[in-house]
């Protein structure tokens, strides 16, 4: 009897920790825990799946009943759950083991097969991949009307962690998220982008492993346009971390676009990843209109190209061209500097909203080859450990 007080107690101050923190960390103690009902004088813990009285079939009806701060905790005795699941209120979803906790949605009811609609929500410990089509794995996004941007609810304090994500459209997709945490999920094999945040700020992106998507392993996308003759209305991301990851195998590696500010890319492993056409695919990092990024320390290994540029230089709007590259390890040592090619966009008439050009000449825009340095290369590459 006094082994079974013990656990329950653990189990409950484990549950306490998590709610405190952003972000949730796969827990190893589950093996030790009864998979029954417990009583209901815990009051912010409800259970699906088990052996025991009380305990819902379904994810989506013990979030339907719980409150404002509860814990929703899936056993993985009734794995897989078949069904899409929406979250509306600011809750936590654990599940037992990633390993073996699986919800199998669909692309029938709603876009992904998880979909966050509030903040203070953190969903960990599950394997999530579609039974029938190609919806997104884990949306987090309120209210949105394209191209409505500017009237989109911020949604702030999401943890995402310790999934795994495969055979999904998009692995994980937000839409001005702040304040976010995507930290030690594994995504495979999404036809899109395996994390792709939009118009989002103060996230930390770190310790994933992302393989084989058919478009990008992190994309971080903006508004800003060149020819936009509003561009100071546009929100911008902004203050985006993306640490130790492991991004190989995909078309792309890292893409900035549209606008994103302070951005910090570094501790990552970039390899592998090959586009299916000539040019600009199979790049390890591409930096597109950002401003005061900072690529640091990471591996390029084995890349169609490692790096790529694009900057612009506006008359009215000349912030884009602070980005710097140092102390990477670009697939073999070097004692000199590291040319990264890029192109410098020269815009001359920014307030013109559509390009113009003649057969030999543009008017409105102006493309200059330009290369940028890092001029501290590794000698060898970085042990970044803890990935996934």
């Amino acid at each position: 009897r006094n082994e079974k007080s013990m656990k329950k107690t653990i189990f409950c101050v484990l549950v306490c920790m998590l709610m405190m923190v952003t972000s949730i960390v796969s827990i190893s103690a589950t093996t030790s825990l009864k998979k029954t009902s417990h009583p209901l004088n815990m009051g912010n813990i409800l259970y699906v799946g088990g052996s025991g009285p009380g305990n819902y079939s379904k994810i989506q009806d013990a979030i339907n009943n719980a409150n404002q701060g509860d814990t929703v905790f899936v056993y993985d005795d009734s794995s897989p759950y078949y069904e899409n699941i929406v979250i509306k209120k600011s809750i936590t979803v654990l599940g037992e083991n990633r390993e073996t906790t699986s919800i199998l949605g669909d692309e029938s009811a709603d876009w992904g097969i998880v979909n966050i609609y509030s903040g203070d929500v953190s969903i960990s410990g599950f394997t999530i991949q579609p039974s029938i089509g190609e919806p997104a794995g884990i949306v987090v996004v309120k209210d949105y009307t394209y191209p409505d941007y500017w009237n989109i609810v911020i949604l702030q304090n999401v943890s995402i962690s310790n999934n795994i994500i495969k055979n999904t459209a998009y692995g994980i997709f937000g839409i001005r998220l702040k304040y976010g945490n995507i930290s030690n999920n594994i995504i495979e094999d999404c036809t899109g982008s395996g994390i792709n945040l939009f118009i989002s700020s103060n996230t930390i992106i770190t310790k994933n492993f992302i393989s084989h998507c058919s478009y990008r392993g992190i994309e971080i996308d903006g508004l800003w346009g060149s020819y936009r003759l509003m561009n100071y209305r546009n929100p911008v991301p902004e203050n985006i971390i993306i640490s130790q990851n492991t991004i190989q195998s995909n078309r792309w590696g890292i893409q900035l676009n549209g606008g994103a500010v302070n951005t910090i890319i570094t501790q990552n492993t970039i390899s592998s990843n090959h586009g299916m056409f000539p040019g600009h695919d199979g790049i390890g990092v591409s930096i597109y209109q950002a401003s005061n990024t900072q690529i640091t320390n990471n591996n390029f290994i084995d890349n169609s190209q490692n790096a790529y540029f694009m900057a612009v230089l506006i008359f009215r709007y000349p912030q884009f061209v602070l980005n710097t590259w140092d102390g990477n390890y670009w697939g073999e040592p070097s004692n000199t500097p590291i040319r990264i090619n890029g192109t410098f966009w020269l815009m001359p008439f920014p307030r013109i909203p559509i390009g113009i050009s003649f057969p030999n000449f543009d008017l409105t825009q102006w493309h200059i080859p330009w290369v940028v340095f890092d001029k501290h290369p590794a000698q060898e590459p970085y042990d970044i450990s803890g990935v996934y």
